[in-house]
């Protein structure tokens, strides 16, 4: 089958027909309402047999150009287990063949897939790092933000020059990032600062600093978008001081409920991913429950995995 497939830039006019390649996530795809912002910012393709769009994959350099990281991959159901994105990643492979500067491959990916094809992955890929993520959901009318107190002065959001000296801190970098990467939104950068420009096209990151000033000991990166009359918020956090992650949770509250005010949302969904080595998680969690969100115990998405692989020996 995959020998029919036909491979090709993906356009805007192709957007219906990616979008009907199924439905993911149960109802928290990102797809539909970033698919314009990928085509600006990945090297998105789609694969057609018979004029039927049956798969698509996003990618881009980052690491100043050493790394491709994929940005979506999604194969039609009917069409998988056909080598269908086989054949989609050697197409983007070979895009890349002459460029001599590329070095690795990386991809996130989640609990539920590794269970169903971690063995497969292993193979190709080495583990890098593991996150938390825990998922929050609520209704408009039960959001009461105005239920919690803030310091609007303890967390600061930060600039690309804030995040360069983070970079360069030997030091925060060794606590704020296990793994020596940085995985906003799921998409991962090695701690470099020709990455900044990229990570802070679209993302918002804060920071909090410790007594004396001297350096940042937490941070947090978010982001937000439309799921039709759902409000998508992502927050991911970098730092495992639980008390320092509150203030933290505490702003973006704030922040969200500017959102809300703004838009005509009827729930609101978060996102929340955190490191494995964070103690007393309820610290910060319980400040969701607070102002009437809650928890989701039975959404099966639990970690995020970031996976690499040196292209040079592979």
């Amino acid at each position: 089958m995959a020998d029919r497939l036909v491979i090709r830039q993906a356009t805007l006019e192709d957007y219906q027909g990616v979008m009907d390649i199924g439905k993911v996530y149960h109802g928290r795809d990102y797809l539909p309402a970033m698919y314009g912002t990928y085509l600006k910012k990945f090297n998105c393709y789609v694969g057609e047999i018979d004029g039927e769009i049956v798969a698509f994959h996003g990618d881009r350099l980052v690491d100043g150009g050493a790394t491709i990281a994929t940005a979506a991959a999604r194969v039609k159901e009917s069409y998988q287990g056909h080598g269908i994105l086989g054949a989609m990643l050697k197409y983007v492979y070979d895009s890349y063949k002459h460029v001599t500067s590329v070095k690795y491959e990386t991809m996130t990916t989640n609990n539920v897939n590794i269970g169903v094809n971690g063995e497969r992955i292993k193979r190709k890929f080495t583990q890098i790092l593991e996150r938390v993520y825990v998922e929050i959901i609520g209704e408009v009318g039960d959001f009461k933000p105005d239920a919690i107190e803030y310091d609007q002065l303890k967390v600061q959001e930060l600039s690309s020059e804030n995040l360069k000296d983070i970079f360069e801190s030997k030091d925060m970098c060794s606590k704020l990032f296990p793994g020596e990467r940085i995985v906003p939104n799921w998409y991962p950068y090695r701690l470099l600062p020709e990455n900044i420009p990229l990570m802070m096209d679209g993302l918002k990151f804060w920071g909090t600093k410790c007594s004396d000033q001297s350096k940042y000991t937490t941070l947090t990166v978010t982001d937000h978008f439309n799921l039709g009359k759902r409000l998508m918020f992502k927050l991911c956090v970098y730092g495992n001081e639980s008390t320092d992650i509150k203030h933290h949770v505490v702003k973006h509250i704030h922040n969200l409920n500017i959102l809300v005010k703004n838009g005509t949302y009827k729930s609101i969904m978060i996102h929340v991913s955190h490191q494995l080595d964070v103690q007393d998680t309820g610290t910060f969690l319980s400040v969701f429950e607070k102002c009437g969100l809650n928890i989701c115990d039975h959404w099966p998405i639990n970690r995020m995995i970031l996976f690499g692989r040196n292209m040079q020996v592979c």
